[in-house]
């Protein structure tokens, strides 16, 4: 993978739709990165139809639309810090504990189908922790890989919770976006190599901020109406193809261009539409951006076991594109289904545990 392996429940993982302020465009934006993702992940189908994989820059516009939300949710709210971090451990956690946990137990009772899987419990600890740790492989990957990104969105909302703790939330949003540049640039700077002094000070965090700063100022933008409508939407969609295509083309250049700046673009634009009118109600993405946790977090296991089924597809084209559709959509389907029944459960249990029938406001 290229640098690293970004409503209502897909909040629990890069922030939510909130009530009727919900944002429908970025709902699809959710259900479109979380199946971006997908593609990274089939690599031996895309390896027959001589294309490299595609879609790691869905994890940078989750980002952004992270560092957007926690900015468009609480900037004229009375939201405190342990509030804001109370719901972002109920959001995050306890699926992400139920993946961590069930991987770690397949490790542990079948290591054959998870070979690169350590069954060190000090890995497990850190990883339910969000402690980021490199693995022999050179990569900072927890039990279940893909929980590297949840480690840069948990440090993100710990910054976000202090910057809460500042006289005034604009100033504070301001704050938190300069010290995540501050952290990147010393990266740049000094070039650390302490593994959490390199974590911390990679240039993707910049995405966070990038999204925090468009959270602010994004209403200052005029709303348009007929062509000019036409001709954002457009440029979301030229968008949306360099996030795709810029990093095949330039796989040297920091993903922070080819993929953070596209995101940005494309978020901006989604945002821009919904304020001028023009968001989605079409309720099958807003299912799919509700569902998009599920969805990253389940489908690599659906992803790698249908390639090893369908190593008996051959060299056929026609079937390979076939078998990657079906998938794509078992995927989809899977990760709905489990939305419904894990996530959303899970969710529930750990609010009462944590907040009990009382109160705590829901936050983002």
């Amino acid at each position: 993978m290229k640098e690293h392996e970004g409503g209502r429940a897909m909040g629990q993982l890069f922030g939510p739709t909130v009530g009727g302020r919900g944002i429908g465009n970025l709902q699809a934006l959710r259900a479109v990165a979380a199946l971006l993702v997908v593609f990274v992940h089939l690599e031996g189908f895309l390896a027959s139809l001589h294309l490299k994989p595609f879609g790691h820059g869905g994890v940078d516009l989750f980002f952004v639309i992270s560092g957007f939300i926690m900015v468009y949710t609480t900037r004229n709210r009375p939201v405190s810090a342990l509030d804001f971090m109370t719901n972002r451990i109920i959001r995050i956690v306890p699926f992400y504990w139920f993946m961590t946990i069930s991987v770690f137990g397949i490790a542990v009772i079948a290591p054959t189908l998870l070979q690169s899987t350590s069954t060190d419990p000090v890995q497990l600890g850190k990883s339910l922790l969000f402690i980021p740790f490199k693995k022999a492989n050179g990569l900072f990957h927890p039990v279940l890989f893909l929980g590297w990104t949840l480690n840069f969105e948990m440090f993100f909302y710990a910054l976000f919770a202090l910057g809460l703790l500042l006289p005034r939330r604009e100033f504070g949003i301001i704050v938190v976006a300069g010290v995540i540049a501050a952290l990147v640039l010393s990266g740049w700077l000094f070039r650390p190599s302490r593994d959490l002094a390199v974590f911390y000070s990679d240039p993707i965090l910049l995405e966070f901020a990038a999204g925090m700063m468009l959270g602010l100022y994004h209403d200052r933008l005029p709303t348009v109406a007929g062509m000019a409508r036409v001709g954002i939407l457009f440029l979301c969609a030229a968008a949306l193809a360099a996030n795709v295509l810029l990093p095949l083309a330039w796989p040297e250049v920091s993903r922070v261009l080819t993929e953070g700046m596209p995101a940005l673009i494309l978020v901006a634009g989604a945002v821009h539409l919904h304020r001028s009118g023009s968001s989605t109600s079409n309720r099958w993405l807003i299912l799919l951006g509700d569902a998009s946790y599920s969805i990253y977090l389940t489908h690599p296991f659906i992803t790698q076991a249908a390639q090893k089924a369908g190593r008996s597809l051959g060299k056929s084209p026609a079937l390979t594109v076939v078998a990657v559709a079906v998938v794509v959509a078992v995927v989809a389907a899977v990760g709905v289904v489990t939305h419904k029944r894990i996530e959303q459960p899970l969710i529930t249990a750990a609010k009462r545990l944590i907040r009990g029938r009382s109160s705590v406001p829901s936050v983002g």
